[in-house]
């Protein structure tokens, strides 16, 4: 007698709600300590929201986020009905220019219902105190590697506004571009950040490396020595 096996699989449905924010960058101009933010119910049901502050700051390349009253968001929490709109004020109580923040619009989950997982919403928007209008970031690269051979590119900002890098690649001396990463990331004023690209061991120590950054205002061509760590 022949016995056979019934695999089964078990789908439970997810469901999250779903609301889009208006702007997705939030800037507060010089001589500006407050703005404002729409947020979109797009759902057959209405969706409730809290608002999260953070510090943003850059610590040996990474980024950290700090719990912060420096923000104040008006309202922090409420609730938008189907296909409602709800605007929200976010102000300063100190102004620091070059300060950055985080500010997260978050689902309050539905109450469960039986066999289905609830997944909440969070989106996660950049907001950027100016220094000055006509400031501008002022970007210092180099590269080292790791203790595991790994190739490390490093960006420090000594200007006055925020650059956000959108890819960076590998220029050979015939012009040919490797693309190293796509890894999206930000550099703070004063600040560093740090992208881990590989091993690459064709890149010798000492090396010149001619790279092409792109970023959200352009691509320029630097150059970094690669030097052992």
């Amino acid at each position: 007698m022949a016995a056979s096996l019934l695999a089964v699989s078990i789908v439970v449905p997810a469901v999250a709600g779903s609301f889009q924010v208006n702007p997705v960058q939030i800037v507060l101009q010089p001589g500006k300590t407050i703005t404002s933010v729409t947020i979109r119910n797009s759902e057959r049901e209405k969706v409730a929201v809290q608002v999260l502050t953070y510090r943003w700051t850059q610590v040996g390349g990474d980024d950290v986020y700090t719990p912060t009253e420096d923000l104040i968001v008006s309202p922090p929490i409420f609730a938008i009905p189907a296909s409602g709109k709800q605007l929200v004020r976010v102000g300063l109580r100190r102004r620091m220019p070059g300060a950055a923040y985080r500010v997260i619009f978050e689902e309050i989950p539905r109450p469960a219902k039986e066999n289905v997982i609830q997944v909440a919403l969070r989106l996660n928007l950049p907001l950027y105190v100016l220094a000055a209008r006509e400031g501008v970031p002022i970007l210092r690269w180099s590269a080292t590697r790791d203790a595991a051979g790994d190739l490390i590119l490093e960006a420090r900002n000594d200007g006055t506004r925020h650059a956000q890098i959108t890819a960076i690649a590998l220029v050979d001396p015939a012009g040919r571009k490797t693309m190293l990463t796509t890894a999206m990331g930000v550099v703070l004023p004063a600040s560093m950040r740090r992208w881990k690209i590989g091993r690459h061991p064709e890149l010798a120590a000492g090396a010149d490396l001619q790279l092409s950054v792109r970023s959200s205002s352009g691509e320029d061509r630097i150059m970094a020595k690669l030097a052992n760590r």
